[in-house]
């Protein structure tokens, strides 16, 4: 397996990473995905998919990926570290954690991550699943904590309170704005266009960018994609594989019916 991470480097780099969800967590799906270009496949294991306790979920996920030539994006039910190491362990290397709501829970999970945190020994054992190449890589440890990448969401008004000392927490990846939620959280159920929803993902994409740790969001134009850019984001789900589908068969179905 290759132990290497663009995604990482890209964003660490001042660099924007494009992806795409697959809902279908189709592997071929995937390497098409990464065929065309795509920087990252977001699968989510939060809200639906395989158990992600199953590692061998991820080796034919991990394999497609490689051979497009992507980046696997997965979005973890929870920050349980024994979770967090074992989808490493299988071959991930960027993860994504929902529904934070504290500084020391966000650091405890990418402590997880490391054999060696700031400093210290690490949470994460070693192992001889796919990311070690099956026990046979060369300088392992090293490489994993140099190369996987773990972020969270920031969607809950818990979160926004203990953002600071949020982005603070050492080794953090990234953060994700989550303003379905977080919308959900401030009174305003699915209304994201709220001006105190809108005013709060200000403040939030502000704290980010003057923290100096990279921003992801969801665009779904090219517009929005130009603009989130403009305002510091690194990281954008710009569409996914389902809505390919009832976007580009749907209009030609309607286009070709209409026309008989």
């Amino acid at each position: 397996m290759d132990q290497s991470n663009t995604l990482r480097k890209t964003i660490e780099n001042d660099g924007v990473v494009y992806g795409a969800r697959s809902s279908t967590f189709s592997p071929t799906v995937i390497e098409v995905f990464g065929d065309l270009g795509v920087d990252f496949v977001w699968l989510d294991f939060e809200h639906m998919g395989p158990s992600p306790y199953d590692s061998r979920v991820f080796e034919d996920l991990t394999r497609a990926a490689e051979a497009g030539g992507t980046e696997l994006f997965v979005r973890l039910p929870s920050g349980d570290p024994p979770l967090i190491r074992k989808v490493l362990d299988a071959g991930v290397r960027n993860l994504l954690i929902p529904r934070v709501d504290s500084a020391a829970e966000v650091q405890e999970a990418v402590e997880a991550t490391r054999f060696i945190y700031n400093g210290q020994p690490g949470e994460r054992g070693k192992a001889s699943g796919r990311s070690s190449n099956w026990g046979h890589a060369d300088a392992y440890v090293e490489t994993e904590d140099k190369e996987v990448c773990l972020g969270v969401m920031i969607e809950k008004t818990t979160a926004v309170e203990e953002l600071q000392e949020i982005l603070s927490v050492p080794e953090l990846g990234f953060v994700f704005i989550g303003p379905s939620d977080l919308s959900v959280q401030m009174g305003h159920p699915t209304d994201k266009t709220h001006s105190t929803v809108t005013d709060q993902i200000v403040e939030i994409e502000e704290a980010c960018v003057d923290a100096g740790v990279p921003l992801g969001g969801i665009r779904n134009s090219v517009d929005e994609i130009s603009e989130a850019e403009r305002n510091g984001y690194q990281i954008l789900r710009i569409g996914g594989d389902l809505n390919s589908i009832v976007s580009t068969l749907g209009t030609r179905l309607e286009s070709i019916r209409e026309g008989n």
